[in-house]
């Protein structure tokens, strides 16, 4: 074999080696971006789907304060039939409400379920921290609930306007603000 063939072949080799370091690192870096563009998708989802249920939950923030009221209206004016026709609208209109007011936060919750599987350690903790916020408040909202009574309708309609109005609420603006700080960061987008 000549030094020329030898040549030829190293270089060739090298030539081949490059070409598959190339490959490599070019498919490194699309398993890269693709990795970046679900986390983008699934994270514009969410961003999307929370904001869509804060403009739903802004649209009437004050519709279950006066549900209790009327009930008392009726109360004090009706007889016993309208009485328990008024307390079997109450119940309706507070099961309805309830349902209204908890199912965002449940929407919420599925959807920061689903950034589980792609979202960092980091993210992981406050999305975990969210969901314990989220079911924490869903259970004092059922607790307020069950303090219905048609003789203390003033004590539940102070328990209600509170629930808005504690630590709880105030960590779940920051710790969504947390969120989407660590959903940016991940995305490369300091």
């Amino acid at each position: 074999m000549e030094k020329k063939d030898l040549l030829l072949i190293i270089i060739a080799f090298l030539g081949w080696t490059w070409g598959i370091i190339q490959f490599l690192i070019n498919r490194h870096s699309q398993r890269k971006d693709k990795l970046i563009d679900r986390k983008f998708e699934a994270y514009s989802r969410y961003m999307k789907k929370a904001d869509e249920i804060m403009n739903n939950v802004r649209n009437n923030p004050n519709q279950i304060y006066g549900i209790p009221s009327d009930f008392v209206k009726t109360a004090l004016t009706g007889d016993t039939e309208q009485l328990n026709a008024a307390l079997i609208q109450l119940n309706e209109k507070l099961l309805d409400t309830v349902k209204k007011s908890t199912e965002p936060l449940l929407i919420i919750k599925q959807e920061l379920n689903s950034l589980l599987i792609i979202c960092s350690s980091e993210l992981l903790t406050r999305i975990e921290e969210m969901n314990l916020l989220i079911t924490d408040f869903n259970n004092e909202v059922q607790r307020t609930l069950s303090l219905i009574s048609p003789n203390d309708s003033e004590n539940m309609v102070r328990h209600l306007k509170t629930l808005a109005h504690n630590e709880r609420w105030l960590r779940f603006v920051n710790l969504n603000q947390e969120i989407i700080v660590l959903m940016r960061k991940e995305l490369g987008n300091n």
